[in-house]
């Protein structure tokens, strides 16, 4: 398999809801592989997080000035 496929179904995993723990142990790849997906999954979830907050702090203030 390639690089970009093992990646690909990786983060699918972890997207499904296994644990970080248990795609380690899944050993589908080689370990730095295994680890660079998981720091790939958690990069792009911080900044999707990241990107919900800022959105959320925009409505609130667009409220807040809506009641003023």
């Amino acid at each position: 398999m390639d690089k970009h496929r093992i990646t690909g179904q990786l983060k699918q995993l972890l997207r499904s809801g296994y644990s970080i723990d248990d795609v380690r142990n899944m050993a589908i790849g080689p370990r730095a592989l295994v680890e660079q997906a998981i720091l790939d999954y958690q990069a792009q979830r911080e900044k999707r997080a990241k990107s919900q907050r800022t959105l959320s702090h925009q409505a609130s203030f667009a409220m807040y000035l809506g009641t003023r």
